[in-house]
């Protein structure tokens, strides 16, 4: 019977990590490429203003997943007006989110601002300071994601809640193949 547990413990294992590997694909619409790409939580408001319709990345509420494209070498120069970037804060000692409201290909700077900023608040990030453009928000996947790391022991609970039904359902199985 333990053997059995560990096969069926097994399986529902692999199969809850291809669903989240899935679930991943399908949030993102495509598969990224984990080298030039990496995944964060936004945990400030500074995006979470009025929908910007006319771009591609209209708002970025609090706890979303966002997937950022590293910026490497001449990638910069294709940033443009709307787009949302990334670069590092040494005031807040962390990576901030802003979108692109001017670029200065002369002296290869950025004008940023937070669409939740007062208006005139805005960043200069040189070329050099941009680390990635923000190319895709989930607000359902951060918020999913978050749940779990403040709820470590909810999850736990539903993986034992998911083994036992499994488990219940092979009992069932067996027990109608018996008789």
């Amino acid at each position: 019977m333990k053997s059995r547990t560990k096969a069926i413990t097994t399986v529902a294992v692999v199969l809850l990590v291809a669903a989240a590997a899935m679930a991943a694909l399908m949030v993102f619409n495509k598969s990224p490429n984990l080298l030039d790409s990496e995944f964060r939580i936004i945990v400030t408001g500074s995006m979470d203003g009025e929908p910007q319709t006319e771009y591609d990345i209209e708002t970025i509420p609090v706890d979303s997943l966002v997937a950022i494209h590293k910026l490497k070498g001449d990638a910069v120069e294709d940033v443009k007006v709307g787009d949302v970037i990334g670069f590092y804060s040494p005031s807040l000692k962390g990576n901030v989110y802003h979108r692109v409201i001017s670029v200065d290909k002369e002296n290869r700077t950025f004008i940023t601002h937070g669409d939740a900023n007062p208006p005139m608040q805005n960043e200069m990030v040189s070329f050099d300071e941009a680390n990635g453009i923000v190319v895709n928000v989930s607000p359902t996947a951060g918020k999913v994601i978050s749940f779990m790391k403040s709820n470590v022991l909810y999850l736990v609970l539903m993986v034992v809640l998911l083994l036992a039904i499994i488990e219940l359902i092979a009992y069932i199985i067996r027990m109608s193949k018996e008789e």
